[in-house]
């Protein structure tokens, strides 16, 4: 077990490293329990300092990514997050770039706007719903 104390844009951070296995790690953060997926590192330099990816509780594990074949008409999440609201409904009518939900990821809020005009033809996802990157929310035809 590592324990660290990270500052990340001005956030600070306790980290315990709880357990590492091949592809998950299950860490604390700041007394909450998450589990993260884990990339492999081949080589020893050390990794680019990119934005961390959002950490997502180890009770709620994201769903699968729908089976729904991609599409102009499909709307996929861009990164993990929560679903904390749902601004359409099915039939409604939504042009390009108008706010279909709102998607938390690291304490941000993040606006899911259609990319296309048409009709809500369903949506798969509810409010709370923790959803994995790539996963299809709603489908526009």
């Amino acid at each position: 077990m590592k324990e660290y104390k990270l500052t990340i844009n001005s956030n600070k951070y306790n980290v315990i490293i709880k357990d590492v296995t091949d592809d998950a790690v299950l860490a604390e953060v700041n007394g909450k329990q998450y589990v993260v997926d884990r990339e492999t590192v081949v080589n020893n330099a050390p990794p680019a300092r990119t934005q961390p990816e959002a950490l997502l509780p180890a009770t709620s594990a994201p769903q699968p990514a729908n089976p729904v074949k991609a599409g102009a008409g499909t709307i996929p999440t861009p990164i993990p997050g929560q679903i904390i609201s749902i601004n359409v409904t099915v039939g409604e009518k939504v042009r390009s770039g108008q706010k279909l939900l709102v998607l938390e990821a690291m304490k941000l809020e993040n606006s899911i706007t259609a990319t296309i005009d048409g009709t809500v033809e369903e949506i798969l996802v509810t409010e709370g719903d923790v959803v994995a990157q790539g996963q299809t929310l709603v489908i526009i035809n």
